[in-house]
């Protein structure tokens, strides 16, 4: 037997490199335009008020490039699947990887059911918008129904796992353009999305008024800020920025407001930028195609997120808070005779401005919501899918997970278990009494352990492996690898964004966040513990899984 053979599970992976640049793009955008930008970033309006939202999410999304730049670094040095798991592994400790592998599982696995789980609202709201602007009551009913419907959440998630699902198990060529074809479909939505909120910002607050009035009736604008001001808006917003005329950007914002709670969230919508990584084993060139791919992401999303935010909240400016204050308020929203309750996103206000005189417009801008958030499904179903093949490689998992098809090529016991826990994870939203056990912000914290021990490997690597270190990237300035001053630019980065949502997952007096991180560390340490000696019991010598790279 070869060394590869008593080692690794056999002697290579057996997936095959089918992804070029422009997938390596389309997958990372899909990831990322999503609830974190649409539902979340938009929300700050409400979560944060005071806030310079545009300012946030530029600062969170240089964090999340400079985390991205450290992974893109340490994959070139190291093409394999899940390849942070393997650098962290190889360069720092096993043990650390194994925790920070299944963090980001765990996080994956709820991602995945959860979406699915609110793909009923997230396509019930758009046939909420495209009813009002066509006028058409049956599509309005039919996307409250989908919007409030339980048992229509349930089904509508499980389809979508099971649909993505097969996607995903029919081999890399399949997955990738259905991929390519979902982020076409919905960056033509979004480059209309683009074009409205340049035609907000344009406009004065008399015609913002008069626009809105168009869409859902005469004195629709003004009730939602008398709305406001008598549901206490004026207080609230003084309780969180400390000033009652400190709204947020373009108006009077707060810097605390913006480096605290707002930029949690914006580094949240960022989130996601070089997670190709975890199909490096399937990247066709992956030294050329991934840098591509990831820079390429990485312009897009910038470009995307700052154009519609600042431009958005320029023409809206203080009705944008107003309007959120009112939509998260039972006692406000329960007032509105004229408004449609309904949960404020980018496309919300932005379609708002048409569905009077360009019904046609307001469609294509409301679906932008349900489509980039539908086209990161199957890429979140690829992370846990591959980090659990990755695992199960070097013996660190059910070898069963490690199976490739031998027509498709494809990990499909990987695929089949992040199916059933998706759908698991669905049934668990599904409960009143157990819907609520995750939140954005323990997601956010769990995979900064990620980045920052990424970060730290990359740095170290040239020193602590030299030989796996000349594989990749080996530029100098004055000497130094730019792999040690890009991983030591993300160092500081993470760091300060782990120990940020650290705090912030401390302070859940719910304790549901701190218990579902020390969980799964926990689990971790389990599963490595018995799996170096159940290792150890077949005469295997974990020292030299982790000791060189996996085989290709």
């Amino acid at each position: 037997m070869s060394s590869d053979e008593i080692v690794f599970v056999r002697r290579t992976s057996g997936l095959v490199k089918e992804i070029g640049a422009f997938s390596v793009m389309a997958m990372a955008a899909n990831y990322v335009i999503a609830d974190g930008f649409y539902l979340f970033a938009a929300g700050q309006g409400y979560y944060a008020p005071g806030a310079n939202i545009p300012l946030a999410l530029l600062i969170g999304g240089i964090i999340m490039a400079l985390a991205a730049f450290a992974v893109v670094l340490l994959t070139m040095a190291m093409p394999r699947t899940a390849s942070d798991y393997v650098g962290i592994s190889r360069t720092l400790h096993p043990l650390l990887g194994y925790v920070e592998a299944l963090l980001v599982f765990g996080v994956h696995i709820w991602i995945v059911g959860a979406l699915s789980f609110f793909m009923a609202w997230f396509w019930g709201s758009a046939i909420i918008q495209i009813g009002l602007a066509i006028h058409d009551s049956g599509l309005v009913a039919l996307g409250e129904w989908l919007s409030t419907d339980l048992t229509a959440s349930v089904a509508l998630g499980i389809i979508f796992v099971l649909v993505f699902g097969v996607i995903s198990l029919l081999g890399i060529r399949v997955y990738k353009y259905v991929v390519n074809a979902l982020f076409l479909v919905a960056l033509a939505a979004g480059v209309a999305t683009i074009a409205g909120a340049a035609y907000a910002a344009t406009l004065s607050p008399g015609q913002i008024k008069h626009l809105w009035d168009m869409t859902y009736g005469a004195g629709a604008y003004d009730e939602i800020m008398r709305v406001a001001e008598a549901s206490g808006w004026r207080e609230y917003v003084a309780s969180v920025s400390g000033d009652p005329l400190t709204w947020g950007w373009p108006g009077p914002w707060s810097l605390g407001v913006t480096l605290s709670l707002s930029l949690v969230i914006s580094a949240y919508a960022f989130w996601g930028l070089e997670y190709a990584n975890y199909m490096a084993g399937e990247i066709d060139r992956p030294k050329r195609n991934f840098l591509l791919g990831v820079v390429g992401a990485i312009v897009l999303v910038f470009a995307y997120y700052l154009s519609i935010s600042s431009l958005t909240l320029m023409g809206f400016r203080e009705f944008f808070s107003a309007y959120e204050y009112v939509m998260y308020t039972e006692s406000a929203y329960s007032q509105l005779t004229i408004n449609p309750v309904q949960t404020p996103t980018w496309a919300v206000f932005i379609a708002s401005l048409f569905g009077g005189w360009a019904p046609i417009l307001a469609v294509i801008i409301t679906l932008a919501v349900p489509l980039w958030v539908m086209n990161g499904i199957p890429v979140y179903m690829m992370v846990p899918s591959r980090i659990a093949f990755a695992l199960a490689f070097d013996r660190f998992f059910p070898e069963k997970l490690a199976e490739v098809n031998e027509r498709f090529r494809t990990p499909h016991w990987s695929i089949a278990l992040v199916m059933a826990g998706a759908i698991v994870m669905i049934f668990v939203l599904a409960s009143p009494e157990y819907g609520p056990l995750f939140y954005a912000i323990t997601a956010v914290t769990a995979v900064a352990v990620r980045w920052f021990l990424s970060a730290v490997a990359t740095t170290i690597l040239p020193y602590r492996r030299p030989e796996i270190y000349k594989e990749g990237y080996t530029k100098t300035i004055g000497g130094v690898p730019v792999m040690s001053i890009v991983g030591g630019a993300a160092v500081i980065a993470t760091l300060a964004l782990l120990i940020l949502g650290l705090q912030q997952v401390a302070a859940d007096v719910t304790l549901v966040s701190p218990l579902w991180m020390i969980g799964w560390t926990l689990l971790a340490v389990a599963l490595y513990a018995y799996y170096s000696w159940a290792n150890r019991k077949k005469g295997i010598d974990v020292r030299k899984i982790f000791g060189t790279i996996p085989p290709a």
